[in-house]
């Protein structure tokens, strides 16, 4: 199938494709193959990607002197509410 062919009728190519078949299209002398995923949901899918720029450990275990400043500061929040 063309690119052009492809284009008239997309919606009727991604059909077939989702229902199992393989479609061709060549493109500027290249096959460019259109398939349905494979079987599975979506988080399977999904890619682990490493967020944190800290020590997830170091998040765990805070800094007590640090924590006791902070309650410090609330319960003086408190008492002025």
């Amino acid at each position: 199938m063309t690119a052009t062919a492809m284009r008239k009728n997309l919606f009727q190519v991604l059909d077939r494709a989702l229902q199992g078949e393989t479609v061709e299209i060549v493109y500027k002398g290249s096959k460019v193959r259109v398939t349905a995923p494979s079987d599975g949901s979506k988080l399977a899918r999904a890619v682990r990607r490493h967020a944190l720029l800290a020590d997830p450990q170091s998040i765990v275990e805070s800094d007590s002197a640090l924590m006791a400043d902070l309650e410090r500061q609330w319960k003086q929040d408190d008492k002025a509410l």
